[in-house]
């Protein structure tokens, strides 16, 4: 007479396997996760960087520097620097809480932000 069924041992080894891809699964659903947050934040960065060039286009004046924060922690600089006498370089940077940097550059004619002669 055959016994059909698994071995104590048979069931100890399935579990060890069970585990290791559980874990293996839920390290990859970890890193996704941050990976996924990350990116939204560089989205959150990019877009508050826009709307900084869009209110320096909208102002149309000339600070050679300025910061700022908003109430989440983020913190923004926007720097504007005569290149030669025809144009000036806005740099903006923003930082989130956690460090987490993202930059926009551009360039606009010194007309543009009402500077008759440069600054």
């Amino acid at each position: 007479m055959t016994q059909r069924g698994f071995t104590l041992m048979e069931t100890l080894v399935a579990l060890v396997i069970f585990s290791l891809a559980s874990m293996s699964l839920l390290e990859l659903y970890s890193r996704s996760a941050r990976a996924k947050a990350a990116h939204d934040s560089l989205i959150e960065r990019t877009n508050r960087a826009q709307e900084l060039l869009v209110d320096i286009d909208v102002d149309r004046t000339y600070e050679p520097s300025r910061r700022g924060s908003d109430p989440d922690g983020t913190v923004w600089d926007v720097t504007m620097a005569p290149v030669g006498v025809q144009l000036v370089r806005i740099d903006i940077k923003v930082t989130d809480r956690a460090g987490r940097e993202a930059h926009l550059q551009t360039l606009r004619l010194p007309a543009e932000l009402h500077m008759d002669a440069g600054p």
